[in-house]
């Protein structure tokens, strides 16, 4: 059953706040948990001066941002790992010392290129 409702809540951006208002489509669903999360989550609800519904919206809503970023994360590291194997296959098959030479160049070129460079 979907129902909709008004969500207002303080975002906090770049130093700046403001409050936002969005007509959000809410959904009901039943979840069963056992009865000490259930009592723990009251409790940390009351403290926050939230629903129940509401904290397991929230919590729910910041474990599914670190899921998504952590597998973010981890395709960042494979690629990492990926591209680091696939320079490592390239500098094997070059002659010895042309890499040496090449960042020697390479600072050569920098320092002849740069304002500083120029002056002498």
């Amino acid at each position: 059953m979907q129902i909709h409702c008004w969500c207002i809540r303080l975002v906090y951006l770049h130093g700046v706040s403001r409050l936002e208002v969005a007509a959000l489509a809410t959904y009901k669903v039943n979840i069963s948990l056992p009865e000490d999360l259930v009592s723990r989550i009251d409790e940390a609800a009351k403290e926050l001066g939230l629903t129940r519904s509401g904290f397991v919206a929230e919590a729910s809503a910041r474990y599914a941002a670190d899921v998504a970023n952590l597998s973010a994360e981890e395709r960042r590291r494979r690629d990492i790992d990926r591209a680091r194997a696939t320079f490592k296959r390239i500098g094997s098959k070059l002659p010895p010392g042309f890499v040496d030479e090449l960042i020697a160049q390479t600072r050569r070129d920098r320092e002849r290129d740069t304002p500083e460079g120029w002056q002498r």
